[in-house]
């Protein structure tokens, strides 16, 4: 299976369990939002729909998912839901009627779908019932509440506070590193710009209390808020003048010596 197929075939898991926050993932990642199993041919918004997922459907119409696509049996994603609602959001008219689609085999992400979407309650209806009872339904709907909240507020960017060590400063700035460049060259580059210093007289990165920052794998450990620390060489912390400015917000960029 090559990349794009495997990327692919997470997208249509995810949209098969609900799992919102990791279709946005993969979509930030360029993944092909009509992409298609090579079996059935069943899109993201084929799955969405045969599970009544309505969140997942409006998320993947809002990103370009083909509400005309067909699957290898010719069917297409509107004839697989028994939720209004969703027929509605697909344009579905009254001739097209729904489907009783019977899965040949139940994949393992139905039988044993991921956290939180795993249930005690042996009473819920298997993949090929388009009928939920209400404690799940009521579940999935607290979910869906709270992954939409949580689309609405993430953002793209690490946010992280920074400072020269050994300063007369020591308050921190809040800094931004994008989430699409963690990298020890972007990250030194991003508190070298910040802070108002010179690269070359930085020693080394220092995760507070005790840590070096060394690696691009480092740098991908990073978590929101860490505390940073630009540890100057000797020659710049030996400078008769240290007076260093924090940042655009002063209106200044240089360490001035």
């Amino acid at each position: 299976m090559s990349l794009g197929d495997d990327i692919g075939e997470r997208l249509r898991e995810a949209a098969c369990v609900g799992d919102l926050v990791l279709i946005s993932k993969l979509e930030s990642q360029g993944v092909d939002i009509n992409s298609k199993n090579t079996v059935n041919g069943w899109t993201a918004l084929h799955w969405a729909c045969k599970r009544n997922h309505g969140s997942v459907v409006k998320y993947l119409l809002e990103k370009g998912a083909d509400k005309a696509a067909q699957s290898n049996d010719g069917l297409i994603p509107a004839q697989l839901t028994s939720n209004e609602e969703i027929r509605q959001m697909l344009g579905a008219s009254q001739e097209i009627p729904t489907k009783i689609v019977q899965l040949p085999i139940t994949p393992n992400y139905l039988s044993h779908p991921p956290f939180p979407y795993t249930t005690k309650d042996s009473t819920q209806v298997n993949s090929n019932s388009s009928v939920m009872n209400a404690s799940t339904k009521s579940q999935e709907m607290t979910s869906c509440h709270k992954v939409n909240n949580h689309l609405e507020t993430q953002n793209e960017e690490l946010v992280l506070k920074a400072r020269i060590a050994n300063s007369d400063e020591r308050d921190f700035i809040e800094v931004e590193l994008s989430l699409s460049t963690l990298t020890f060259t972007s990250l030194i580059n991003l508190l070298c710009a910040e802070l108002g210093v010179d690269k070359n007289l930085v020693a080394k990165i220092r995760k507070l209390p005790d840590t070096i920052v060394r690696k691009d794998k480092d740098v991908r450990r990073l978590k929101d808020f860490q505390e940073l620390e630009l540890v100057l060489t000797n020659k710049a912390m030996s400078s008769a003048s240290r007076t260093y400015c924090l940042g655009p917000a002063r209106n200044a960029e240089t360490i001035l010596y």
